[in-house]
């Protein structure tokens, strides 16, 4: 035989023998049972052999189809392997991401060793911003975005849903029975970049649990989460934050969530250019990114709150 058969025809007859269907084979290659029927015959006349028995309802390989096939069949696990060592070899070099800086502290860095134990070549680069960030006017490969997955043109992906809830230090919590012992308590306000009337406030929480509002002013808002939280954990009040930025201070019993009532916040996107959301290191970030979110809502703390 003086040279290889046409590669279709193998990937034809090596589909045909996985499925022993002619439609299903013809289904995985996008074409018709017809087209893999020539395919197929075509192979077997360079061969000169017979590698199919053909019937009305049924297909089956003949011994030199069986034999045929499994040397087929491990040609091409080493294409698929040599596919993703390449795959790989360009999970490196630089990812930037861009998120807010609340999420970027309290949720992502924590977790950011176990990426980078898996991908050592990739060296990431976040930037903690509470605005929108331009891929266009910034060299960004990556944002999670906190909102509502209303990113038209873009590649976007749902991360996590966020819930705000008074967190205190275990101390004080013992002093807090009803939504009306807050009166006495020292209550901390986180206000961010662009916060506005629609998002949760201890004016929303107090009057969603029944108290009367008049009476209650926090003594200090913070512009960042990190404050309410180190404060809260101090013993100095009770702040109204973000479960996914409480979470580690709860794991570790320097906070407490000493009421059942929450409220539904926003949710967190990761969004890119459609461009290059196929590209080796995003779809690896993306994939680690979603498997953490999955771990986090199937953890105790999760399993409670989300």
């Amino acid at each position: 035989m003086s040279r290889l058969p046409n590669l279709k025809s193998i990937q034809a007859f090596e589909a045909v023998a996985r499925h022993l269907s002619f439609k299903h084979a013809a289904d995985e290659l996008c074409v018709t049972p017809t087209a893999v029927s020539h395919q197929v015959k075509s192979l077997e006349t360079h061969l000169g052999l017979q590698l199919l028995n053909r019937s009305n309802r049924f297909v089956s390989l003949t011994p030199d189809g069986v034999i045929y096939a499994q040397h087929i069949s491990k040609a091409f696990e080493h294409l698929t392997a040599g596919t993703d060592a390449l795959a790989k070899d360009e999970i490196s070099g630089d990812l930037t991401i861009t998120t807010t800086s609340s999420f970027a502290s309290n949720w992502l860095s924590p977790r950011l060793a176990q990426f980078a134990e898996l991908y050592p070549n990739l060296s990431v680069r976040i930037l903690g911003c509470d605005g929108v960030t331009d891929f266009k006017s910034e060299p960004i490969d990556i944002a999670i975005r906190y909102g509502y997955g209303d990113y038209p043109e873009m590649h976007c992906a749902w991360v996590l849903d966020d819930y705000v809830a008074p967190v205190c230090n275990p101390a004080l919590a013992k002093d807090l029975q009803t939504a009306e012992d807050l009166s006495t308590a020292r209550l901390i306000q986180y206000e961010w970049s662009g916060f506005s009337d629609t998002d949760p406030s201890w004016h929303t929480w107090l009057d969603q649990n029944g108290a009367k509002t008049e009476s209650f002013r926090p003594f200090v808002t913070y512009s960042e989460e990190h404050m309410c939280l180190l404060t809260a954990s101090d013993g100095h009040g009770v702040s109204l934050v973000s479960l996914i930025a409480a979470e580690r201070y709860v794991r570790d019993g320097r906070l407490v969530v000493p009421y059942n009532y929450i409220i539904k916040n926003k949710s967190y996107y990761l969004v890119c250019p459609h461009s290059i959301a196929q590209k080796s290191k995003i779809k690896a970030f993306q994939d680690w990114l979603l498997d953490q979110a999955d771990l986090f809502r199937d953890s105790d703390f999760g399993k409670e709150f989300f």
